[in-house]
């Protein structure tokens, strides 16, 4: 009887007009929210590879997986803790692949003030024959003053240059192009601009994404709805931007930019359930939108991950379970919880590849024939 008041609860609001001005939307009846496996989704076929598996005598925490192709090889890095997410000790693993199947050894990438920092994975990006590696340092807490983006340069792939400081805030997502001179980036505002401010978001023409950085102009009405906000992007048909935040609803919420990023609409709730977690949001070869998420209307529940995908980028009409089998974390540690969590998706040769933390201890990555994927 539970079940059939939450689905009832769930479709009434999906026909509220709170929806009606959102800039996107999951089309009606695409979730069967009674059904709390699988949300009457079918599961997508994916092969499925462990990158980091965690045992008694290492490190017991992983998150924040980011993907990139760099030299015909396919990379990924994560945030790698002792035993609790976001403590000192924290660092930076990375990997790579030539098919897909067998990866290298993970090696650290990042150990931020001798093992007492904490570093925070936040993606690759690749100018040329330079691969850039982006991580957070916090300034002991991920919202203290002194957190900030960093990078580190790469010729190769295994050297790397030292850090230089990028820009205030923190972030779990690289600088993207959204067209051919601009790129975006976005995370969240850290200091006493909390206050008042929640998702940060900025864009500059340096490709590198290690200089110029302005800051766009977005202003969300009730900051208590928000925790992190950890935004993703992808780009609609008729060219608006549109960026997806997480909130404490059990709905994404939207904005859209129609000026390349520079300024935002008011953030507002969409009928697209969401857990509380990491979106992973971007753009077929053919146009498609794709959103990863935790889409199970339940806050914090991580035992679904799916992706939903829109010829439009304005209805996503089309949804697949990539990850709901049971699993259970093996270690304890402050803020871990059970599920297939944090996603981060690229394309490489030819296929599509999401990269997730199990139960954030171990990583694990799904391929996906993009056959699969488009209509």
């Amino acid at each position: 009887m539970q079940s059939i008041k939450s689905a009832f609860l769930f479709f009434t609001l999906l026909a509220s007009p709170l929806f009606a001005e959102a800039p996107f939307k999951a089309a009606d009846g695409l979730f069967d929210t009674s059904d709390l496996k699988s949300l009457g989704l079918k599961t997508i076929k994916g092969k499925h590879t462990q990158l980091y598996f965690a045992t008694e005598d290492g490190y017991k925490f992983c998150h924040h997986p980011n993907l990139v192709e760099y030299r015909g090889r396919l990379y990924c890095m994560w945030s790698n803790g002792k035993m609790s997410e976001d403590k000192p000790g924290q660092r930076i693993l990375y990997c790579n692949t030539a098919d897909g199947k067998h990866w290298t050894k993970p090696t650290e990438l990042a150990n931020d003030k001798d093992g007492k920092g904490i570093c925070v994975a936040s993606g690759f990006r690749v100018v040329g024959e330079q691969l850039i590696a982006f991580y957070t340092v916090t300034g002991g807490t991920n919202f203290n003053p002194a957190t900030a983006l960093v990078a580190r340069t790469s010729k190769d792939g295994q050297s790397w240059s030292q850090p230089k400081r990028i820009t205030s805030g923190f972030f779990i997502e690289a600088p993207r192009p959204i067209h051919a001179t601009q790129l975006l980036l976005g995370g969240e505002f850290v200091g006493d601009s909390r206050s008042t401010k929640r998702a940060r978001l900025l864009y500059t023409s340096d490709a590198s994404g290690m200089s110029g950085w302005k800051e766009s102009t977005i202003q969300i009405a009730n900051p208590k709805n928000f925790g992190y906000s950890e935004p993703s992007f992808f780009t609609q048909s008729d060219k608006t931007l549109v960026v997806t935040l997480r909130n404490y609803s059990v709905f994404l919420y939207g904005s859209r930019s129609t000026d390349g990023g520079k300024t935002w609409s008011n953030p507002t709730q969409t009928n697209f359930p969401d857990t509380t977690a990491r979106t992973s949001a971007g753009n077929l070869p053919d146009g498609t939108a794709y959103l990863i998420n935790n889409s199970l209307p339940k806050r914090l529940e991580r035992g679904l991950l799916s992706i939903a995908l829109s010829k439009d980028g304005k209805t996503f009409d089309r949804a697949f379970v990539l990850r709901n089998e049971p699993t259970k974390k093996r270690y304890d540690g402050e803020h871990k919880r059970d599920g297939w969590q944090y996603p981060n998706a690229t394309i490489w040769k030819g296929k599509f590849y999401v990269a997730y933390s199990i139960n954030k201890e171990d990583v694990a990555i799904t391929q996906i024939e993009l056959s699969e994927l488009v209509e």
